[in-house]
């Protein structure tokens, strides 16, 4: 189990610079881990717009980005695949049990060594993609068990500018921009 560290405080950005791909959960990191039912049986989620402009700008950078989602309900998996659609995401594992099978997928069909493969999870759900990439990462609103596994805590919360947090500071760092 990797120790949680003071990456939070900025300590060690440098980690993100072999950081080639992002993958990431989607509710509690994407969203703020809520859905709402209507009284027509609608289910709606809350994306924050900072997370979806940090997503545009991480892939005009070039990284590439998955999303690995547990959702399993057809209203829910319609979501996700929304939402990739708008923000121009091919890579979406919806469904998804086994992440650590579906990051593996993710890489090997981009040639990305699973160490340039930065993954944001908020659960258990997502801790063995956490255990094998090269940087993992939870919002700071995190489940204790993914705080605990990760190499960098967000100052934001999931759903509140988490990932956007997390790809300004990749984009920053990332050996990307030099072989650009």
């Amino acid at each position: 189990m990797k120790s949680p560290s003071l990456l939070a405080c900025g300590s060690r950005p440098e980690v993100f610079r072999q950081i080639k791909a992002v993958a990431m959960d989607v509710d509690g990191v994407l969203t703020d881990g809520t859905f709402l039912w209507g009284a027509d049986g609608a289910e709606l989620k809350r994306f924050s717009v900072a997370d979806a402009t940090g997503i545009a700008l991480a892939r005009d950078a070039g990284l590439v980005i998955a999303l690995v989602s547990g959702e399993s309900s057809q209203s829910g998996v319609a979501l996700v695949h929304r939402y990739a659609a708008k923000l121009k995401i091919e890579q979406v594992f919806a469904g998804c049990h086994d992440k650590a099978a579906a990051v593996r997928d993710f890489a090997s069909a981009h040639g990305i060594e699973l160490a340039e493969v930065c993954f944001i999870g908020d659960d258990v759900i997502d801790l063995a993609a956490m255990a094998i990439v090269g940087v993992a990462v939870a919002p700071v609103n995190a489940h204790p068990s993914a705080l605990a596994h990760a190499d960098y805590v967000t100052s934001a919360e999931g759903g509140n500018g988490a990932v956007r947090e997390l790809l300004d500071l990749v984009v920053a760092q990332s050996e990307l921009k030099a072989e650009q």
